[in-house]
C-alpha cells in the first residue's frame, strides 16, 4: 500500500491549478450571466421567481467546480455521484422552459470544466439566440382573444341585435363561452371572448355595452401579455 503522502501528492498533482482553477469559474459567470439576463427578459407568465434567475448564474459555477474535481477520476466520479445522491431537491418546476434554461446553465458547467471553452461559447451564444429569437416573434401564441366580457341581460328581448352590433364595431372577433341563469329574474349572465380591433377602445366599448336596454353589471378582463393562457 503506497504510503499517504504519495497518495496525496497524486491528488494534488490531479487537481487544476489555482489560475487554471479561477479562469474556467470566470468563464462560467461570464457565460452564465446572459443565460439568466435572456430568462428574465423573455419569461412570461406567473411563476417568475428571483431565486430562480440567480440559480441560473450559480449553478454553473457548481457544475464546473465538480467537473474539474472529477478530473479524469473515475473513483473521483463515483465518490461525488454518490455524495450528491444524497441530498434531495424537491424544488417544483412549474414551467418546461424553466427545465431548458436548467439544463443549458448544467451544460455550460460540463463543457467549461471539461475545459471544451469553444463548444461552451458558441453552444451558449446560438442557444440564446435561438431563444431570443423565438420570444421576438412570439413563436407558438395563439392569439384566440385579448379579452372577457361579463354581464348581464334580460334572456329574450331585442336587446340581442344591439349587442351583436355592438360587438362587430369593436370587435375582430367574439364567441359566447358560458350563458347561465342570473340572479336577478328573467335575466341570464354572459361571458364572452373578443379580440378587439383597437386595444385602446375598451372605455367606449364598456360604455355602449352599458346604454343596452336591461344590460347591467358590465365587467371587461383584459388578458397581460405576461400572462399565459
Amino acid at each position: 500500500m503506497p504510503p499517504l503522502s504519495d497518495a496525496l501528492a497524486d491528488l494534488s498533482a490531479a487537481m487544476p491549478a489555482l489560475p487554471s482553477l479561477l479562469y474556467h469559474l470566470l468563464l462560467a459567470f461570464v457565460l452564465a450571466t446572459p443565460i439568466a439576463w435572456i430568462y428574465s427578459r423573455t419569461h412570461q407568465g406567473t411563476s417568475y421567481s428571483r431565486s430562480f434567475v440567480q440559480s441560473l448564474i450559480l449553478l454553473p459555477l457548481i457544475v464546473t467546480i465538480v467537473m474539474m474535481a472529477i478530473g479524469d477520476s473515475l473513483a473521483r466520479a463515483f465518490g461525488l455521484f454518490g455524495a450528491l445522491a444524497l441530498i434531495r431537491f424537491r424544488t417544483p418546476i412549474k414551467d418546461s422552459r424553466d427545465t431548458i434554461f436548467l439544463f443549458l446553465s448544467v451544460a455550460v458547467g460540463i463543457t467549461v470544466g471539461v475545459q471544451n471553452t469553444a463548444l461552451a461559447i458558441a453552444g451558449t451564444g446560438f442557444v440564446l439566440l435561438a431563444a431570443a429569437y423565438l420570444a421576438a416573434i412570439g413563436f407558438g401564441k395563439r392569439v384566440d382573444h385579448d379579452s372577457v366580457l361579463q354581464f348581464s341581460m334580460p334572456a329574450q328581448g331585442e336587446q340581442d341585435a344591439q349587442l351583436r352590433q355592438v360587438l362587430q364595431h369593436y370587435c375582430r372577433r367574439f364567441a359566447l363561452v358560458s350563458l347561465r341563469e342570473s340572479r336577478r329574474d328573467g335575466a341570464m349572465d354572459f361571458a364572452y371572448q373578443l379580440h378587439l380591433r383597437d386595444p385602446g377602445c375598451q372605455q367606449a366599448l364598456v360604455a355602449d355595452l352599458c346604454t343596452i336596454p336591461g344590460a347591467q353589471d358590465v365587467n371587461l378582463f383584459l388578458q397581460d401579455d405576461h400572462t399565459e393562457t
